[in-house]
């Protein structure tokens, strides 16, 4: 073969190939697909949704990493009001006051780790109280549970949120001083026999519960580090020979539990209501939870007489209410399987396994959404009805909400906002079997 003639057929194959690339891929394999077996992607997100907005009956609030203190009238949400009750420890083996001892003050320090919402120059009263029931290690504590204590006050005092101020210039972070009746301290020196050793010293006193009035002010809700070095419970005394300090802490092993009190009367919050729901609350530290249903998921996949496949689900919620410059909204929230009623039992669904950036519930503060990626739920409810016998359909509710106060309010089925509904977004294929 002479050199013109294989550049020629060089030339001719480049050709074809060119020819070829340029066809349109959606037709290669036309021929090898049977006819009666073709897959039609679609989507659609006009499903009809069911929500309601609920609240939460108590959580677990036993050894959290924070401790909340506060009262804030929310213009939304209502009334919440937060307490505690802890137990202390000896800082010592025992302790002993030397001759003729005196109490001559007694205060509770308590260190700052922040704050949530309302305003911080608003002042609030926090009040104290002698525990007289035994607390247990092993026992659970939950939000609405609320122990016994000695009616006389042992604090009664006025003050402002300082998170960030530190009032001492030892300090490195602002702490909450309130002062607490010498007389405690004072019952401490007395009964010097009950400071033999830490167990008999928790036999003997119980703990405290801290608390702070319940009123209509739009004051602050405030984190406390309970185990931080600056948090304690300190006698300041004196005795034939000196004067001197002791104090008391909160360590790791000591049982301590938040109490949380809401109170939706004065709220614009509409409970238990499946049929009118503009907006839609959730709310942490036992608030509020939003029930989400999807009713005709199966009657839908029937009318459209195909098998359905669902190759992408998601539930998106916008914001309703621009008020997060003071209240910030969850950072996160969480989608699970929920039963219908004010005891909800709830399961994972198996989407929020394959990780966050797949799953979503990240609150976007661009676009003020969060959305859900709920695919295999979606498909399962097509399948097999409810997604399990205890489960009716979706809760949401904030993620960490055992301790955060943080809440949100986004637009609901009936909303005047039609773009900004609450939406189930399906792509799905049909396969013509």
């Amino acid at each position: 073969m002479t050199k013109a003639r294989v550049l020629t057929l060089i030339f001719l194959i480049s050709l074809i190939g060119f020819s070829s690339c340029r066809k349109n891929p959606k037709r290669i394999g036309n021929d090898l697909q049977p006819s009666n077996s073709l897959i039609t992607v679609s989507s659609d997100s006009t499903l009809n949704i069911v929500t309601s907005n609920f609240t939460v009956p108590s959580l677990s609030t036993k050894m959290l990493g924070y401790t909340l203190l506060g009262n804030n009238n929310d213009p939304v949400f209502g009334i919440s009001n937060f307490d505690f009750f802890t137990q202390f420890s000896l800082s010592t083996e025992s302790q002993t006051w030397g001759e003729d001892a005196v109490a001559d003050s007694v205060v509770l320090n308590l260190t700052f780790n922040g704050y949530y919402g309302g305003d911080t120059l608003e002042y609030m009263t926090a009040r104290a109280y002698e525990i007289l029931e035994d607390m247990y290690v092993d026992s659970t504590y939950r939000s609405n549970m609320v122990l016994e204590c000695d009616e006389t006050e042992l604090a009664n005092h006025v003050f402002s949120p300082r998170p960030h101020t530190a009032p001492d210039t030892i300090l490195d972070r602002g702490v909450l001083r309130i002062p607490i009746n010498p007389a405690l301290g004072q019952k401490f020196i007395d009964n010097e026999s009950e400071l033999a050793s830490n167990t008999k010293f928790k036999e003997f006193f119980k703990g405290l519960r801290v608390k702070c009035d319940v009123t209509n002010a739009e004051a602050t809700i405030c984190f406390f580090n309970m185990t931080h070095s600056y948090t304690y419970l300190r006698v300041y005394y004196h005795n034939n020979t000196d004067t001197l300090h002791y104090d008391f802490r909160v360590t790791s092993s000591d049982v301590r539990y938040n109490h949380y009190y809401h109170d939706f009367s004065n709220s614009e919050i509409t409970f238990n209501d499946t049929t009118n729901n503009p907006k839609l609350y959730v709310q942490g530290t036992a608030g509020t939870r939003v029930f989400v249903n999807f009713p005709n998921l199966q009657e839908w996949a029937s009318s459209l007489e195909d098998h359905v496949v669902i190759n992408d689900a998601r539930l998106f919620l916008s914001q309703a209410i621009d008020d997060t410059a003071t209240y910030a909204p969850p950072t996160r929230l969480i989608v699970a399987g929920a039963k219908f009623d004010t005891d909800t039992t709830y399961a994972l669904l198996p989407d929020q396994f394959v990780g966050t950036e797949y799953y979503g519930g990240i609150y976007d503060k661009t676009t003020g959404k969060v959305w859900f990626r709920i695919t295999e739920y979606i498909q399962n409810v097509i399948q097999n009805g409810n997604y399990a016998t205890e489960c009716d359909g979706l809760l949401i509710y904030v993620d960490q909400g055992s301790y955060t106060p943080r809440r949100w309010a986004f637009h609901g089925p009936e909303s005047d906002s039609i773009s900004k509904r609450i939406k189930l977004e399906v792509v799905y294929s049909l396969v013509q079997d």
